[in-house]
This record gives structure tokens, C-alpha cells and sequence, in this order.
């Protein structure tokens, strides 16, 4: 799931330095392009090209149609919302994703997983710092993504194993390469430089990372004992702050990253211990 988050954060930052100059949808749609192309040749190459139909599984199907609902949701409230009030939102889905694996999925969660869970929370919330902007209607549009951000790893949780991850990366960004293609034409286009075809590039092989990991991690581990993991997005994001951006960030920001570094890596070590302990016996 660290590796996952590393992709995506690392494709959010390229991709934010591209449209700087370009459109939105118009960057979204030309990665698309780039994102599914590598998939592709990847499937290729490990074979797993011959399992596209596997795409018609109506688990595979629901998934994929939650990412892109959850998407356009996602830059709705972005839209509207301060980004520090969208982010401190979507910090929840970790949360959400504990408590629905120990309800719907009887994954054994102890107050140790629990707490180190709020306590990346916490230090989350010690990062972002959010606003006051509490009554705004708008929220609604960042706790639907929570929701369907959790209903869409409980769905993953119940794909066939016989389908390949690959398989599923792809159908995600057919879809949202679709959907940055069709709003394109309305929101228009800019003049594209090599640079941004660089950026683009490179964000797509890091977000085909974030896709392909994340879908194994939550197949294969315990929601629950993944869910802390998310929380390293924020960790990558400073780093890329200042690398990128040149943005130094301050005391309560680098506080907060030590509280989600410790809580990610306490889990960790902890699970590590228990399944040592389990073979032991």
C-alpha cells in the first residue's frame, strides 16, 4: 500500500505542474492515453492480455464504474472546497475502511489497530490543518467520495483472484481516460510542449504503480491492517513539496508526518510480530 501511495502522489505532482499550463481534462486524457498504452504492453508481456474479457465480471465492472463516479465527485468537491477542508475529509477513508472490514468483511480488528489508525488521523489533521469553512453544502460531495472510495476496496476485496490486477488497472484507466476525453471537448485545450508530454509520461508510469499495487494490496492483506499505509501519501507529499515545488513545509506539517511515519510503521512491525508469533505456534 506504501508503494501505492508513492505512485500516486508522485502522479498528482507531475500532473499539477502540468496543468499549470494545460487544462485539467485535457492532461487527465493525454496521461489516459500514455497510462493505458503501458498497461497494456505490460499485460502483454506477462500474458494476462488474454484475460480482457475477464473485464465483463461484474465485480470488475462495479469497481471500475465506483472509480470513475467516485472521481467526478472527487473534482466537484475540489472544486468548491479549500483543499486543506477536501483532504482533511478524505483522511477518513482509512477509517471508514477499518470499521467496514471488521462489520461486512469479519476481519479481526483489536483497539491496537483501531488506535494507530486515529492516531494517523491525528497526524494528519497536525499536516493539513484544516479551515472553518464547516456548513459549506459542498462536503457532502468529499464524504460521498469516502463512502464510495470504501464500498469500491470492499468490492475489490471480493474479485475473483483468477483476474489478474492488470486487468482491473486497465479497465480503471480505459474508463477514465474515456471520461477526461468526453469533458475535454467541453473545457477545451491548450497548446501542448514537450515538457508537458514528459510530465504526462511520467506521471502514468507512476500511476500505473498506484493502480497495480493498490489492487493487490487490498486483495491480498487485511483491510485493516493496510488502511494506516494510506496515510503515507501525506509523507511523500512533503517530500515532493519541497523537491518539486520548493515548498518548505512548517513545525506542526513535519510534527504531523513524524505522527503518520510512526503510526504506519508501529502497524508494521506489530503485524509482522503477530504473524511470526501465529507460525511459531
Amino acid at each position: 500500500m506504501t508503494v501505492a501511495m508513492l505512485g500516486y502522489v508522485v502522479n498528482d505532482a507531475f500532473v499539477k505542474k502540468t496543468v499549470e499550463d494545460l487544462a485539467l481534462f485535457q492532461a487527465v486524457f493525454i496521461r489516459g492515453l500514455m497510462l493505458v498504452a503501458l498497461i497494456s504492453l505490460i499485460a502483454r508481456a506477462r500474458g494476462d492480455h488474454r484475460r480482457i474479457r475477464m473485464l465483463r465480471d461484474r465485480r470488475v465492472g462495479a469497481r471500475i464504474g465506483l472509480e470513475a463516479v467516485g472521481t467526478c465527485f472527487f473534482l466537484l468537491g475540489l472544486s468548491n472546497l479549500a483543499l486543506a477542508d477536501m483532504t482533511a475529509v478524505l483522511q477518513l477513508v482509512p477509517l471508514a475502511i477499518t470499521f467496514a472490514a471488521a462489520r461486512l468483511l469479519r476481519e479481526q480488528v483489536d483497539w491496537i489497530r483501531v488506535a494507530t489508525v486515529l492516531a494517523g488521523f491525528v497526524g494528519v489533521l497536525f499536516v493539513i490543518k484544516p479551515g472553518s469553512e464547516g456548513s459549506s453544502p459542498w462536503f457532502l460531495a468529499a464524504f460521498a467520495v469516502v463512502v464510495i472510495v470504501t464500498i469500491r476496496e470492499l468490492v475489490t476485496k471480493k474479485i475473483s483472484a483468477e483476474i489478474p490486477s492488470l486487468v482491473i488497472a486497465l479497465g480503471t484507466g480505459l474508463v477514465i481516460t474515456l471520461m477526461g476525453g468526453v469533458v475535454s471537448i467541453f473545457e477545451g485545450w491548450e497548446s501542448i510542449e514537450t515538457k508537458h508530454l514528459i510530465y504526462l509520461a511520467t506521471a502514468s508510469g507512476f500511476l500505473s504503480v498506484g493502480y497495480i499495487s493498490s489492487v493487490n494490496a487490498v486483495r491480498v492483506g487485511d483491510m485493516s491492517f493496510t488502511a494506516p499505509f494510506r496515510y503515507s501519501i501525506l509523507l511523500f507529499a512533503i517530500i515532493l513539496q519541497i523537491i518539486v515545488f520548493g515548498d518548505i513545509p512548517d513545525a506542526l506539517s513535519l510534527i504531523g508526518s513524524g505522527i503518520v511515519g510512526a503510526a504506519g510503521l508501529f502497524s508494521l512491525t506489530r503485524e509482522r510480530a503477530v504473524l511470526a508469533t501465529v507460525r511459531r505456534g
